[in-house]
């Protein structure tokens, strides 16, 4: 613990000297709020204020700024191995594990910035929170939560990838089609019924839908797309962490 206390320290740190690592982080999912909510709001959801669009989305724009804030972690931890940062540590006596989890913990601090970034703007297009205290803690634990496992998913691609920019630009499509093959823009009845299916099953759905319930009054803080959310976040640690710890072992 000692060891991840001080790699998340470095991590903090080097965020300190590069403030536009959180703000790139939060500027595309702003600008895309911004833009969505009142240039297209008014078409997706036709008989909606914009404040009701906005409640309505949010959630999904925010979820944006974690998963692709993850994408910078890959291409830090990716730096971290083929500068030989990675094997100075190696001929320390620490925890394979602690470089890895460092850097991530770090980039948690990013993502509770990056969404309180953009939460602040939709509160100003008219996003509230409607379900109380606790209902704003789980609309930030969620997405948090998530986002610690998908990290673990972007360190375990940056141990094995041969070139960042193509690992990058493949997980950058990924999350893009997640992110509007889901219900996070529109409700489920208004995508093509082929795309239905896909909406269900995506994550991005139900990560989205958690937060709105949180958020929305008379809905439960705590249902079932939170449950699901969580599920995905442990399994996400518990698969890619292994993966990517034993993927850093291999370099010694």
């Amino acid at each position: 613990m000692s060891d991840i206390a001080v790699m998340t320290r470095r991590g903090l740190v080097l965020m300190g000297r590069s403030p536009m690592t959180v703000a790139t982080a939060a500027i595309t999912p702003t600008i895309l709020l911004l833009l969505m909510s009142v240039s297209f709001g008014k078409m997706i959801m036709p008989g909606a204020s914009l404040a009701e669009y906005v409640q309505y989305a949010a959630p999904v724009f925010a979820t944006m700024g974690v998963l692709f804030g993850a994408l910078s972690t890959a291409l830090a931890a990716h730096q971290d191995r083929v500068s030989g940062f990675d094997d100075r540590l190696r001929t320390l006596p620490m925890s394979p594990v602690a470089p890895l989890a460092g850097r991530i913990c770090a980039d948690v601090v990013r993502n509770a910035l990056t969404l309180a970034v953009i939460t602040a703007v939709a509160m100003a297009l008219g996003f509230r929170f409607e379900n109380g205290v606790l209902g704003a803690v789980v609309y930030f634990a969620i997405p948090l939560a998530v986002g610690f496992g998908v990290a673990w998913a972007m360190v375990a691609v940056a141990m094995v990838a041969e070139s960042a920019e193509s690992a990058v630009g493949a997980l950058n499509a990924v999350m893009l089609l997640m992110t509007f093959f889901s219900t996070g823009f529109v409700k489920l009845h208004d995508l093509p019924g082929w795309a239905q299916p896909i909406a269900q099953i995506n994550p991005v759905s139900r990560i989205a839908g958690a937060m709105r319930s949180a958020t929305t009054a008379g809905e439960p803080v705590f249902g079932a797309d939170a449950w699901i959310s969580l599920a995905w976040a442990v399994g996400l640690t518990a698969v890619f962490g292994v993966l990517a710890t034993r993927a850093y072992n291999r370099g010694r």
